[in-house]
C-alpha cells in the first residue's frame, strides 16, 4: 500500500486528534468538513440550552455558538465586516484566503430565509465555495418548517440556485444547496435548523 506524504503524517498523529484536524484544515474541502462537524457541535450545544435561549435575540444565540466554532486553527467572530456585517464569520487561521461566512436568523417563514441566503451570499466572495445559514426556531415543528423551506427552495430556486437541494447527510433538519454566485463560481449553502422549542 502506498501512502502519500499527508497520509503517512496523518497515521503517524492519529494519537493526536488536535493535530489531525489541523491539518484536515489546510484543504478547502477539508476545512468546509471540519466547519460542518463544528456546527453539528454548536447546533447541540443551542439546543441543550434552549430553555434559555428560547426567547432570545438573535445576536444572543450567535454569541452562545461562536465559542465552539473557535478550534483547529479557525477564528470564528461575529458582525465582522465582509461586504456587511457577517453575524458568523471563520477564517483558517494559516490560511487566510480559507474563509467562511454565515448568516444566522430567528425563523420567521421561507421567505425571511431566502432573505438570509441573500444576505450570505453577498457576504461571501466565491473565492472560497461555501457557506452556511442557521435558523433559529423558537416556535412550532421544526421537521415540517424544514420541509416546508425544502419544497420552497425547490419551487422557487431563488439566488440562481442550481437543481433541488439534499438533505445534509450527518445533521437532522439541514439541507444543502447549490447556488450559482456572482463571481462565476458555484456555491455551496448549508440550511441548518436549530430546535430552540
Amino acid at each position: 500500500m502506498t501512502l502519500t506524504r499527508y497520509n503517512y503524517v496523518e497515521t503517524f498523529l492519529a494519537a493526536l486528534p488536535e493535530a489531525v484536524t489541523r491539518l484536515r484544515i489546510q484543504t478547502p474541502s477539508g476545512f468546509q468538513e471540519i466547519t460542518e462537524k463544528l456546527l453539528g457541535h454548536a447546533i447541540t450545544h443551542l439546543e441543550t440550552s434552549s430553555n434559555y435561549l428560547r426567547s432570545s435575540r438573535e445576536d444572543t444565540i450567535t454569541c452562545a455558538a461562536i465559542g465552539f466554532l473557535n478550534r483547529y486553527g479557525i477564528e470564528a467572530t461575529s458582525q465582522t465586516n465582509s461586504r456587511g456585517h457577517v453575524d458568523i464569520f471563520l477564517k483558517n487561521s494559516s490560511r487566510p484566503g480559507f474563509t467562511i461566512c454565515g448568516e444566522a436568523k430567528i425563523w420567521r417563514g421561507p421567505a425571511y430565509h431566502i432573505n438570509g441566503l441573500n444576505q450570505v451570499l453577498g457576504y461571501t466572495t466565491g473565492r472560497f465555495p461555501f457557506c452556511f445559514i442557521l435558523a433559529y426556531v423558537q416556535t412550532g415543528i421544526i421537521k415540517d418548517l424544514m420541509e416546508t423551506l425544502q419544497t420552497t427552495l425547490d419551487a422557487s430556486r431563488p439566488e440562481a440556485q442550481r437543481g433541488p437541494c439534499s438533505r445534509h447527510g450527518s445533521l437532522t433538519w439541514a439541507l444543502l444547496s447549490n447556488h450559482q454566485h456572482n463571481s462565476g463560481e458555484l456555491v455551496r449553502v448549508l440550511h441548518a435548523g436549530v430546535n430552540l422549542v
